[in-house]
């Protein structure tokens, strides 16, 4: 997921501060490792099922984006981002341009519309899917007929070319959206609790705490802690709650607590 433009206000700022007794899934070092060294498991997942885990959500990652594809109408479908310029990894989320359609967002465990992220004259929802392992977020960008489509941007159906300038400076050329209301606190931290623990799991400390802070996590417990707070106060949208934890301990199995806890 790429950064917000839109100003979201939590509307439980403050509340997660100085919270340390709630911080259950990324879990301080103490609690983990014991005798020291990274745990073995974390809440019944091992190292070697996080794994799979993760290689399972990069194999339905593929499936999802095929399956998807094929079943859009548009004048053109684009894979941007990361996995469109080919330095995606196993954690990287799908961006996709629909040039002349609609996404398709029946089967999303949660929404997010933000259309000050997308082109005027279009829009963007970003999605979560439950797609087996691992929650997968995708960043869906509504793009009008007439306007430039992003270098480093790979055509998966229709026609077209792409342009010369990155997704960030065509946005700037053509213009963004207006933003609309505010979104819904708790379903704007859950799509963005997996990202910051995405950079935990990628070692990019600095980006996660930045998310964090973001979130209005406590800041007496550790990174990974903290986000589990976070998600420990989220109300409702069970389902996707539940596969965010599930992203959560999954991050933890595999990157250990580390030096942020």
């Amino acid at each position: 997921m790429h950064e917000k433009h839109e100003t979201v206000t939590h509307k439980n700022s403050n509340r997660y501060r100085n919270q340390s007794d709630h911080a259950g899934t990324l879990a301080t070092a103490s609690d983990t490792h014991g005798s020291g060294g990274r745990p073995d498991s974390v809440r019944g997942v091992t190292r070697d099922e996080a794994r799979n885990m993760v290689a399972a959500l990069a194999a339905g990652r593929t499936r999802w984006l095929a399956d998807t594809v094929s079943a859009l109408r548009a004048e053109g479908v684009w894979l941007v981002g990361s996995l469109g310029s080919g330095r995606g990894d196993e954690w990287s989320d799908v961006d996709i341009i629909v040039v002349g359609g609609e996404c398709l967002l029946n089967e999303a465990l949660l929404t997010l519309e933000m259309p000050g992220n997308g082109p005027v004259g279009g829009g963007y929802v970003g999605a979560m899917y439950d797609i087996g392992s691992l929650p997968l977020w995708v960043d869906w960008y509504l793009w009008p007929s007439d306007a430039p489509v992003p270098r480093e941007s790979r055509l998966l159906a229709g026609a077209g070319v792409a342009g010369s300038l990155d997704l960030s400076e065509t946005l700037e050329l053509v213009g963004r959206g207006l933003p609309g209301p505010a979104p819904d606190p708790d379903v704007f931290a859950l799509a963005m609790l997996p990202l910051a623990a995405k950079h935990i799991a990628r070692g990019d400390f600095e980006k996660a705490a930045a998310m964090a802070s973001m979130l209005d996590a406590p800041t007496d417990v550790g990174l990974g802690a903290s986000l589990s707070v976070v998600l420990s106060q989220i109300e409702g949208n069970e389902t996707a709650a539940a596969a965010v934890r599930r992203y959560l301990e999954v991050v933890e199995a595999i990157a250990g607590p580390g030096p942020l806890g």
